[in-house]
Parts: C-alpha cells; sequence; structure tokens
C-alpha cells in the first residue's frame, strides 16, 4: 500500500478536465432513466412538488405555522436535502455502476464521481421550479444575500467529489456499507432541521444542529433561496470538512486506487 500522491492528485486533475466527457455521462443517464416518459425528468420535480404542497400545508396546520413562511422554508430544505441525500446515495454505487468501463479502458476513475454531482446539480436546476412558484406564493424577499446560493452550491459540489470517490471505493470493497449508508440517510433526513427549524428543538438540542454536519451543508443552501445570509459558523465547518475531506480522500486513494478494478 505505497501511497502514490502523484497519481492520485492527477486522476482527480484528469477527471475534472475531462468535463466534456462526464458532463455527456451525467446528460445521458438522465436521458436513460426517463426513457419514453412524457415529462421526462420533470416527473421528479412533480412528485416532489405535489409532496411538498400536501406535506406543507398539513404540518403547517399542524404546528399552527403561517404556510406563507413555512412552504418556502420546507421547499428549499427539502431541493437541497434530495441533492446532498442524491449525491451522497448514488457515490456509493459509482465505480459498481462504472465496472465495465474501469475494467475495460484506462480512464481516470474520479470522472464518474464529477458526473455523479454534474447531473444532481442538473436534477436540482429541474427542481428549482417547485422553489420558484412557492417563493412566489410566500413573497420571499430577495436580496443581496439570495447570491450566496453560488458559492453554497460549489461547496456541495466541491465536498461531493471526494464523498463519492471514498464511498465508492469503500463499498466496492465492502458492499454491506451501502445498505448503511442509506439507513443512516434515512434517518438523518427526520433528525436534521428540514421539516422543522434549529429554534423548535429548545436549547438544550440546539446545541446538537451545531454538530450536524448535514445541516450546515443545506442551511448554505437553503439561507440564500429564503433571502438570508448562512451562520458564520456553517461556512467555517463547512471549509474544516473541505479540508479534511479532501485531504483524508487523497491518503486513502493513493493507497488504494489501483485495487479497485480487482474489487469490482
Amino acid at each position: 500500500m505505497i501511497p502514490q500522491y502523484d497519481v492520485a492528485v492527477a486522476d482527480f486533475a484528469d477527471g475534472l478536465a475531462a468535463w466534456r466527457m462526464w458532463g455527456r455521462l451525467g446528460w445521458q443517464e438522465i436521458r436513460r432513466r426517463y426513457r419514453r416518459t412524457v415529462f421526462g425528468p420533470f416527473w421528479t420535480s412533480l412528485s416532489l412538488g405535489v409532496f411538498i404542497f400536501v406535506l406543507g400545508f398539513v404540518w403547517a396546520r399542524l404546528w399552527n405555522q403561517d404556510p406563507k413562511a413555512y412552504l418556502p422554508f420546507l421547499c428549499a430544505g427539502m431541493l437541497t436535502w434530495n441533492l446532498v441525500q442524491a449525491i451522497i446515495s448514488e457515490g456509493c454505487m459509482v465505480f459498481i455502476a462504472g465496472e465495465s468501463f474501469v475494467k475495460q479502458m484506462p480512464f481516470p476513475y474520479t470522472m464518474l464521481s464529477w458526473s455523479i454531482v454534474w447531473r444532481n446539480l442538473v436534477v436540482f436546476g429541474h427542481n428549482f421550479m417547485i422553489f420558484v412558484a412557492v417563493a412566489i406564493y410566500g413573497r420571499v424577499q430577495v436580496s443581496p444575500a439570495t447570491l450566496l446560493v453560488i458559492p453554497g452550491l460549489a461547496a456541495l459540489a466541491i465536498n461531493g467529489v471526494w464523498v463519492v470517490t471514498i464511498l465508492g471505493m469503500m463499498c466496492a470493497r465492502f458492499r454491506d456499507i451501502q445498505q448503511v449508508v442509506a439507513t443512516v440517510l434515512q434517518i438523518s433526513m427526520f433528525v436534521t432541521p428540514i421539516f422543522f427549524t434549529p429554534d423548535q428543538l429548545g436549547p438544550g438540542f440546539r446545541r446538537l444542529v451545531d454538530i450536524n454536519l448535514l445541516f450546515h451543508f443545506v442551511d448554505v443552501v437553503r439561507s440564500p433561496l429564503l433571502g438570508h445570509a448562512p451562520a458564520a459558523w456553517s461556512w467555517i465547518i463547512i471549509a474544516m470538512t473541505t479540508v479534511g475531506g479532501w485531504g483524508g480522500t487523497l491518503w486513502l486513494y493513493s493507497r488504494f486506487r489501483r485495487r479497485v478494478p480487482y474489487w469490482l
């Protein structure tokens, strides 16, 4: 397990440089999923929109919330959560699903990681139309802080690549990890402030939100969509996660990259 840092760094760099290839792969996967359908990828947007509409009005009633304030909050949170969840869950299968590519041709494996992040950003763009409609209904104010959604999405994409790569390696070696990740994500959806605000937890449990990494990644996109600047603590956590995550991924990837084809 002699580390090959130059090979690992070159793999990520070459994977990013092959943007035409992973861009096409992302588009082709979206088209494949919705082949022979009338609305194509907009079926996802339609189902998500119905879910947000029904759940938003019911829960707003249960918690005595104003629907015009609660629906935009829920919609922005769900859109961002779906993006985070899809990148993580699909990352588990990145090398397994690309087995034919890995075994038959030489190419930077991380190109598949960039492809997964890209296609989920495209799906996020489709679903964003739901938020536009909800924002008009809830009269969400656009402010200069709204522009922070761009660095928020960039932070998700940058971290998404190393998450997909490391999960792809781990699941290629130990297939049970995929089920563990699916279970953790299912639970995390209900303990992360997506359907409720952190203040509703009270001062005691509010501290648990501060150490919830998924919350910070959701909040750096959700808050700008609602016209607010994310908390400085969220940016600090994400910056630390980016440095630590990329460092750990390069350390592992430089040692085990050569074994990926054999694990498949």
